[in-house]
Parts: structure tokens; sequence; C-alpha cells
């Protein structure tokens, strides 16, 4: 069966009745228009790698566009964007970083990053270029496969928005995250969140006063469960503190609780509440 013919390849049964292959092409294009909203772009120089997760994703039922190098997958993103990106960092020429920083400058379409590299700091500047999750190889392929579906599901809740009986506005102290706009400010600053910075200070600031395990906040931000992702956490709450806090090394919003988690207090080191 072709990808062109998912029924029974019912141009080989076309009698002349206008009806029916009218039918027949409302199904074609049906199905096409289904792969089209289910396909990710592959891009790793690793060609074994790259047939290896080609099959697993598809047999989940996404259709796979494979590139092999940056320039390739710069090209291909341009020409026809696909729901979600699985890009490797360290690739010949341009390298997955700056794909990511393009990518990121143009659409908001997930980037999910493969990397051989466990240092921190790779981690850091992936993020920070607006990647939402990485993977460290080696890995399982279905690890892969439920931090993809984690990431899409991420993305489509923050396409709803804000419910109505949602409040429209979180603070503590002089920081405001207005949830309409998703903007925040400090002492009416604007300070620029990325998505999953916003979605982590959201979590915090729906929660303050209580502490926030790691996992916790992993499986409210990524989707999904398990150990090993305390780094996730770690990366983003580091970022954030860069960007909210006078000293980051001695933070006032985002405390660290030892062997806890992390808080946003109730009430400020000045003895104000955090929500006045």
């Amino acid at each position: 069966m072709g990808v062109g013919q998912p029924f029974g390849s019912p141009w080989a049964r076309r009698d002349g009745n206008r009806t029916q292959v009218r039918q027949f092409l409302w199904q074609d294009w049906s199905y096409c228009a289904y792969l089209r909203s289910m396909r990710l772009l592959l891009v790793d120089d690793d060609r074994d790698l790259v047939e290896v997760l080609t099959y697993v994703l598809q047999r989940e039922g996404f259709s796979i566009v494979a590139a092999f190098d940056g320039e390739s997958a710069w090209r291909q993103f341009q020409t026809d964007p696909p729901i979600l990106v699985i890009l490797d960092i360290n690739m010949p020429g341009i390298d997955g970083l700056e794909v990511c920083r393009r990518i990121r400058e143009a659409s908001t379409v997930p980037v999910v990053m493969l990397t051989a590299r466990a240092e921190e700091v790779d981690i850091i500047r992936a993020l920070g270029l607006g990647a939402d999750d990485y993977v460290t190889k080696p890995f399982s392929p279905r690890q892969l496969v439920a931090r993809v579906k984690a990431v899409l599901r991420r993305a489509n809740a923050n396409a709803i928005g804000v419910a109505p009986s949602e409040p429209e506005d979180l603070r503590s102290s002089d920081l405001h995250l207005d949830l309409r706009t998703r903007t925040m400010t400090r002492r009416g600053e604007v300070i620029h969140l990325t998505p999953l910075e916003y979605k982590i200070m959201v979590f915090l600031l729906r929660n303050q006063g209580r502490v926030l395990a790691s996992a916790a906040i992993v499986e409210h931000v990524w989707g999904y469960v398990g150990s090993g992702n305390e780094d996730l956490v770690k990366v983003h709450v580091h970022r954030l503190r860069q960007k909210i806090e006078n000293d980051p090394q001695s933070p006032v919003y985002v405390r660290t609780v030892p062997g806890a988690g992390y808080i946003i207090p109730e009430r400020m080191s000045d003895g104000s509440r955090s929500d006045e």
C-alpha cells in the first residue's frame, strides 16, 4: 500500500463515477493532511541512528523528514516547517546550536536536542537558545518517543491559553506575571522568559510557600515522570535567577531547599508578603 493509496488502492478501481472519484480524492487528501500534521524533522549526521529513530517514530504514527547536516536541516525547515524538530548538537559545518537559534528566531516550533555531551554548559546553551528539551546519548528510542510526545502535549496545552476561571496575574513582591500576555515584569521592567522558564514561574508562583520537588516540576512542566531529570530543573532555575534576582548567588525569589526542591516564599527576606 503506497502513501498515496491508504484505502486499498482506490485508483485501481476507478470506474468513471464522479462521486466515487471525488470520494477517493478526499480520502487521499485527508491522509496526506494527516501525515503533514504529524511530520517531524529529524537531524543527525549519524545515518544509522536516523534510520533506527525513523523506524521507531513512524511506528508511533509520525511522518519523518530526515536531514544529515545543519545546512540542509535549515533549508528543509524553511521550505516545509514540521510540528517538531529533533536536532543533534554536534554536526559538521553549522552545528545544532546555530540551527536551533535560527529556528527559534523564526518560529515557536518545539525543538528537542540530541547530544553526546553531558557538560552542563552545553545543556545551558541549548536551552538558553530556546530548545524545549534535550536527550543525552546514548538513549533508548522509547525514551526519545516519550520526550517528543511530552513536548508536543506541552506545546498544545500552551496554545490553549488561560481558562476564564483562572486568575489573570500572579505576584511575588515586586515580580508581576501577567498570564494573559504571558509577560513578567520586575518593578515595571519587562523580563524576557523562554516558554519553559515562563511555565516554571507559573507553577512556582501558584504554589507560593510550598516546597516543590524537582520531580514535581518536571512532571508539571515537561509532562513525564522519572528519575534523572533534575538537571533540567537545575539549569532553568539557574537561568531564571540570572534574570530575576539582584544577586543570583543569594536568591530571594526562587530559593533552594536542600534535599527537597525549590520554593517561592510567602514572605520575602524584608518581611513583606510575596503577594503584596
